[in-house]
């Protein structure tokens, strides 16, 4: 016969495992979410298709929850970039499709920060806490 005490590690465990199952739910959710409401007009779309989420146990009783960019120009569809001026790596000049001839440098204006994995995961915060104390009693 079971003792009490393994009853209620057990009922620990199953709660643990529910919440990481809730967490995860909501992490694949919200990934699907960025994908569709990334207000970035593309051109590849490998930014949009690159952003995603993540869930993994911290220990006993902590579970980290991540939405992430997978493009290394992430930040600057986040934050967007100040102007700056754009010079040749390799080269002497710059040359592009439908320039009337190569120039030394480029003013850029800059890029309007564009973000959506920061204001996904703030809306998803207070989900995951809402879901959470249900599945716990708290609610």
């Amino acid at each position: 016969m079971p003792k009490l005490g393994d009853k209620a590690r057990a009922h620990m465990k199953r709660k643990r495992a529910g919440s990481f199952a809730i967490i995860q739910n909501l992490a694949q959710t919200a990934e699907g979410e960025m994908k569709s409401k990334a207000t970035w007009t593309d051109r590849t779309a490998t930014a949009r298709r690159s952003l995603h989420s993540g869930v993994r146990p911290l220990g006993k009783d902590k579970i980290l929850m991540y939405l992430a960019h997978g493009v290394k120009y992430g930040l600057y569809l986040e934050d967007g970039t100040k102007p700056h001026v754009i010079r040749p790596k390799n080269k002497k000049a710059l040359y592009w499709r439908g320039t009337a001839h190569p120039v030394k440098k480029v003013n850029h204006p800059g890029t309007k920060a564009r973000p959506i994995v920061l204001p996904t995961a703030k809306k998803y915060k207070g989900k995951i806490k809402q879901a959470l104390a249900k599945w716990w009693g708290m609610q």
